[in-house]
Formats: structure tokens, C-alpha cells, sequence
């Protein structure tokens, strides 16, 4: 049974006439479905490799020199000035019996060949295909793909699956820390693909937050738009993860599964998964994929073996778990799954639970046990494509369909990984290709949403971190200015210099490496504000923006007094107490409230003897002024912070009762902060007014 290449393609062919010699344009298309041939591999001569091939050259005895796939939306660009070739009548490229033509393809950098042009299509739609897609319920963005699968494929069904959902609100309700998780390794994807958000993502030490073992992590949320976008997977490589579950007759063929399991240590177990799935009524290539996924490779793993685990301080042994069931997220979620397979065992050892008929302690139970699991908890009440066992969004079509007790919605998910449907739907089109049964008469239940984009793409790749280590502003003199308060989160700042400063450097490292820094440098300065901005362009091309603005003072002179700039600031002074603040005052603002009055007066302050340049201040925190040869320092005093955490909670209350019943004595600036009636005392009125700050009645005033 042949198959055929396919191009799309928009271009223009121009046309010359001049002496009878016609001039083409090249013209660039895009490869739809698989090629006629099998690809032969150039290390490998006479074996055949899974993919599509082109030929090196017009005699065709030449093979491409790397093995790759080339699917719907390859870019290809037709180079019509070498003309067409007439294919041989035997041998490699004998099987397309019309011309073929001379292409260039972007993979691994550019290989060039010929392909074979049969049935390229003209891009245009039919009319009665775009009506026929109307009519089931396809969006118009649907058609042109629909349009190369029905004709590649002409027993092939199509079923809009109307979720009525809106696309944005399905994919913000997949969008939750550890509930979208993408695999990330030297090898296997990128950093722009993860989520940067406070609970996956730590931009001081540039880590991301594993959420399942040490390589998963949460995906952003252009990532899980791609990939729950369904236009993107319409393709013979990825559209069998909208192949229905059930019992068919190609998914329940042994040599389908076999070579699905080809190679792996499972396949030994392929008649064991046909038998399992007839007796289930789900698909035996389905669940040879699943477990493929799952736990299979060229050596057994530890959920298939029996060996001995220990979970949670217990050893166990003779157990079962071929589809990773029960295997929740944690630091090992396959010592969660045996558990599971287990029958959740007590303190003596006694299965808990039986349904499915676990214990699986042999591997007939394993798999048959499974595979009823997976009917009767996602296939029966509406999950019933490997795309809907990731996505839960099929409730409203379940419905309809009948279905009483669908599963609700964006619940129930089988696994976290993003990426699991489509690369299940490879693996079974890569058996089904091999047997030549992709032309057999499969229907597919393709998702459809409300208001969806125009299209989804995946993100740019590399580490996403934008932030700033630190950032330093110095004199021309080389010099550092009293610039604090700097924390990479805090995008905007402000600062005051004195009258004689001309020129200032502004200086900037980023936290990553791979991200790039501008609009640092010499900076000549104007009186009043000098506003500039610099710019972190992270490696994935995100960028994130500061801005500084440095007020030159115009007077003459600015000496001042330590006492002059404290009557001049604002801030308010009770003896060698500073009062008046709030729970959310930080350091950079008291010095840029010096530094407005003062440019050249310096500001310190310390909590525990330590000096910080960042974060709020509590009580018994100690700010100096120095100016003009001269230092004070004065204690931070907000009242209920008694305990000087920063914070009126209930140990403050505490202190202050112990204090008026003398069981506890408060000095200093803990015995002021307790007095938030600031009559002198601490009484009963100061107890009663921390606890109505504490269950918020009312606040305590800092003036």
C-alpha cells in the first residue's frame, strides 16, 4: 500500500518570456504527510529506519546523511531552477512513479534532495470538505489540516469534540504549580519551556523548583497552551492521541503491539497487553504505549521486576505496577505506584484495598488489573482519548453523549506530563505506519473550544531569568554612592546627590549568565531628575526593565546637620527613638528620605548588629546618620512589635501581659513598642489594643 508526500505551499511563480527561456522562482512550502519511501540510513546502508526520506541526488543511490522524520509543517523550499526528475524503475525511489522534485530542508542544518511531487495540493480547501467540517463542528482553523489527513487518508473520520469551553479559561485552569509539569534535562527540553512563578522558581539562585523526582518541573503557560492546543498535533505523527480508547480490531493487533514494544524489555509481555485489552475493552496499543511511557525501556524498572522496596520504613516484595498507577508526585512516585499495586497495606502487612483486584502480586494481575482501572475510571465516564486523560475537559461532551457521572472538569488527570499524549499518539503511529494500517478506517475525537487563538506556539527556548544580581552606582571618581535598598524584584528607585556630582556609572550583573545587560554606564548628570533605565534581556529574549532616577540637587552646599536633616526629612525622632513608621517601611526609603535633604549624608542601618541595605524594618532595628563629621543614631520603635519580628502577632501579646504582671520585664525599645496608647505605661489599655490590631477591629496608630 503507497503512501504519499504532500506540500502546501503559497508562492508565486513568476514567469519570464524572453527568447523562448523560462526563469522559476523558488518557492518555499511545507511538507504535510509522510513520504512514499522508507528511509534509509546512510550509516546503515539496506536497513530501514522509522521516518521519511528524500534522495541526495538525481540518480537516487545516494541516501540522506542523517536519519530524521519529516512531518506536517516541515519547511521545505522548492528549487525550481534544478527542474524535475523522472523517478528510476527499480530501486530506491522507484516506488513514486511521477516526477519528483529538488527541495532544501532545514534539520540539523541544510539538506538538500529530491522528493517526490505526486499529489502536491494547491492549498485550497474544497468546498464540499470545508462543508463537510462545518457541519461537524470544526472551527474554519481546523480545515486546512483536516483537509491533508482526509486526503492522505480517505477512510479517516474526523469528530468535533465541543468542550464549550473557552480556550483561554481551560488552559489558566491547568496553569497551577505541579499540575502541568514538563521533563527538563541536558538532553530533553529547555528552560524557557518552565513556569517562573514564586512557587516554581527561585530567580536569586537562578533554580527552578522540581515538582516530581529532580527533572520535573512546572510548565508556563504558553507551553501548556501549545500542547493543549489540538491544531498542533493534527498530523500522522501525533493525531492518535485522539484515538479512542476502546476495543478495535487494530488496536487490539498483536503485531501492532509487538512491534510498538519492539526492542523495549515489555515486549516480551505483548500477547499479555492484546489479551488484557479485549477483556477490558480498551485498546492493546494503547496500553502497550502507556506503559511504554510510563516504565518501559531497554531494562526493566524496578515497577515491573518484583523486586524488594521500601516504603515508608517497610520492605515489600512481589509486586506489580505496568502503568504506574497510583504513582503521584513526590521525590519517588514509583515507590507510590507499587504501594498502590500493593493494595495500600497495613501494619501487618494486609491489603487495604482490593479493587482491581490487587494485590498485584504477579504479572497477569498487573496488567489485567491495570487495564480494568483505566476503563472503568477514565474510558467509561468520558475520558476516553489519551489527549482527554491528561486534559480533563470532555465533561460537557460526555454529557451529551450519555454519559451520567463524567469526570468534572481539569480533575482525575492521569499523569502530569504534558508532552505524554502526543508522545504516545508517535509511538502508535510509528506501529501502525510500519504495518502499512495507516490507511485503515480510524476515527479520531479531535477537541474543540470557544474563542480560540488564531494559533499557539512554544515559547523561546533557554533560561528565562531576567533579574539583576545587584546593581551599584559610583562617582566618576570611581567612588560608590550610598545607593541601598536594592533587591532584583524592585524595578523602579529613586535616589539624591549632592550639587557637586557632575557624572555618575551606573553598574549591573545580572543573576544568569546567559542573560544580557544594556543602558549601563558614564551617565552626565542635569539638575533635578535624570531618569534612565536598563534593560535584562534574559536568554529566552524575555526582558525585564529597571528604571533609576538620580535628583542632582541645584542648591550650593549641602552640609547639613545631623539635627537639620532629621527636621527637614520627615522622619519623626522621640528622644533617640524613631517613631512614626509603618509595618511596611523599608530601608531605601528613610535613605531616600535623608538623601532628599542631604545627598552627601550617609545612612546605616542595622538589625542584630548586622547592616542590611534591603527588607522592612521592626523594632530595635538601629538607623545612623552621618553627615558633616557628625553621627547619631537613633532605635526603630513600631508599636506591637514588642518582640521586634516586624509583626504584631500573639507573642506580642504575650510580652506585653507577662510584662503587666511582671512575670517578664520589657526595657528599651520592646518596653516603648509595648506602650501603644503612648501614655508612659503599660497597662490594659496597650493589652487591648494589640489584640484588636491582632484580629484586626482596629489598628494600632504609629504616630
Amino acid at each position: 500500500m503507497k503512501k504519499k508526500i504532500i506540500f502546501l505551499f503559497c508562492f508565486t511563480l513568476i514567469l519570464f518570456v524572453s527568447l523562448m527561456n523560462h526563469v522559476y522562482a523558488d518557492y518555499d512550502a511545507k511538507v504535510i504527510n509522510a513520504s512514499p519511501c522508507k528511509l534509509y540510513s546512510a550509516q546503515n546502508k539496506g536497513k530501514t529506519a522509522t521516518g521519511s526520506c528524500m534522495y541526495a541526488d538525481t540518480k537516487f543511490n545516494s541516501l540522506t546523511p542523517v536519519t530524521f522524520w519529516v512531518d506536517s509543517g516541515d519547511n521545505i523550499k522548492v528549487i525550481t531552477s534544478k527542474g524535475s526528475v523522472k523517478p528510476p524503475t527499480s530501486g530506491y525511489g522507484s516506488e513514486c512513479k511521477s516526477s519528483f522534485s529538488y527541495i532544501s530542508i532545514q534539520y540539523k542544518g541544510t539538506h538538500y534532495g529530491y522528493v517526490c511531487n505526486d499529489n502536491i495540493w494547491d492549498g485550497k480547501v474544497p468546498n464540499d470538505y470545508a462543508e463537510e467540517f462545518r457541519k461537524a463542528g470544526f472551527p474554519e482553523s481546523y480545515y486546512e489540516s483536516l483537509t491533508v489527513m482526509k486526503k492522505s487518508h480517505p477512510t479517516w473520520k474526523f469528530v468535533a469534540m465541543n468542550t464549550e469551553l473557552n480556550f483561554d479559561d481551560a488552559v489558566n485552569s491547568e496553569n497551577y504549580s505541579g499540575k502541568s509539569l514538563i521533563q527538563v534535562t541536558s538532553t530533553v527540553n529547555d528552560y524557557g519551556y518552565l513556569s517562573v512563578d514564586e512557587a516554581d522558581f527561585k530567580w536569586q539562585t537562578d533554580k527552578f523548583i522540581p515538582k516530581d523526582s529532580t527533572t520535573w518541573y512546572s510548565a508556563n503557560r504558553p507551553t501548556i497552551a501549545y500542547y493543549m492546543d489540538p491544531r498542533n498535533f493534527l498530523s500522522d505523527m501525533y493525531i492518535f492521541q485522539y484515538e479512542p480508547l476502546t476495543y478495535t480490531e487494530n488496536s487490539t493487533n498483536l503485531k501492532v503491539v509487538q512491534t510498538m514494544l519492539n526492542g523495549h524489555y515489555i515486549s516480551r509481555y505483548a500477547d499479555k497487553y492484546v489479551k488484557a485489552g479485549k477483556e477490558a475493552n480498551v485498546s492493546a496499543v494503547y496500553l502497550a504505549s502507556l506503559s511504554k511511557q510510563e516504565i518501559g525501556g531497554p531494562n526493566a524498572n524496578l515497577t515491573i521486576t518484583g523486586n524488594s522496596f521500601n516504603y515508608n520504613g517497610k520492605t515489600y516484595k512481589g509486586f506489580y505496577n505496568f502503568y504506574n498507577i497510583g504513582a503521584t508526585s513526590g521525590s519517588n512516585p514509583a515507590l507510590n505506584g507499587l504501594y498502590y499495586a500493593a493494595g495500600k497495606p497495613n501494619s501487618s502487612g494486609n491489603a487495604t484495598e482490593t479493587s482491581y483486584n490487587r494485590p498485584w502480586n504477579s504479572i497477569d494481575k498487573a496488567i489485567n488489573g491495570g487495564a480494568k482501572f483505566i476503563y472503568e475510571s477514565y474510558v467509561e465516564p468520558g475520558q476516553i482519548t489519551s489527549y482527554l486523560k491528561k486534559w480533563s475537559v470532555g465533561y460537557y461532551y460526555a454529557l451529551k453523549q450519555g454519559i451520567k457521572k463524567p469526570t468534572a472538569l481539569y480533575t482525575h488527570q492521569y499523569m502530569t506530563n504534558i508532552q505524554a499524549p502526543s508522545q504516545e499518539a508517535l509511538s502508535t503511529y510509528k506501529s501502525y505506519n510500519s504495518l502499512d494500517l495507516l490507511d485503515s478506517a480510524f476515527t479520531f475525537y479531535i477537541p474543540v473550544y470557544n474563542n480560540m487563538p488564531a494559533s499557539t506556539s512554544l515559547p523561546s527556548k533557554g533560561n528565562p531569568n531576567n533579574y539583576l544580581k545587584n546593581l551599584t552606582i559610583s562617582k566618576n571618581s570611581g567612588s560608590a554612592l550610598n545607593f541601598s535598598g536594592f533587591t532584583g524584584d524592585k524595578i523602579s528607585y529613586e535616589m539624591h546627590v549632592d550639587s557637586t556630582i557632575s557624572k555618575v556609572t551606573l553598574n549591573a550583573t545580572p543573576v544568569n549568565s546567559n542573560a544580557k545587560v544594556t543602558g549601563t554606564g558614564a551617565k552626565t548628570l542635569v539638575n533635578g531628575s535624570n531618569i534612565w533605565t536598563i534593560k535584562v534581556t534574559a536568554q529566552n529574549g524575555s526582558v525585564k526593565t529597571y528604571t533609576i532616577n538620580i535628583v542632582k540637587d541645584s542648591g550650593v552646599t549641602t552640609n547639613k546637620s545631623v539635627s537639620e536633616i532629621v527636621d527637614s526629612s520627615g522622619l519623626n525622632i522621640d528622644g533617640n527613638y524613631l517613631t512614626g513608621l509603618t509595618f511596611s517601611t523599608d530601608v531605601s526609603s528613610i535613605v531616600n528620605k535623608v538623601n532628599k535633604v542631604a545627598p552627601n549624608a550617609s545612612v546605616v542601618v542595622k538589625s542584630d548588629n548586622k547592616q542590611v541595605t534591603k527588607g522592612n524594618v521592626s523594632t530595635g532595628d538601629v538607623v545612623t546618620i552621618n553627615s558633616n563629621n557628625e553621627s547619631r543614631s537613633y532605635t526603630v520603635v513600631l508599636y506591637g512589635d514588642i518582640n521586634g519580628d516586624g509583626k504584631v502577632n500573639a507573642l506580642d501579646l504575650l510580652k506585653v501581659q507577662k510584662n503587666i504582671l511582671k512575670a517578664s520585664k520589657l526595657n528599651g525599645a520592646s518596653l516603648k513598642a509595648a506602650d501603644p496608647s503612648k501614655d508612659g505605661k503599660v497597662n490594659a489599655l496597650d493589652l487591648l489594643k494589640v489584640q484588636k490590631h491582632i484580629l484586626g477591629v482596629s489598628f494600632i496608630d504609629q504616630g
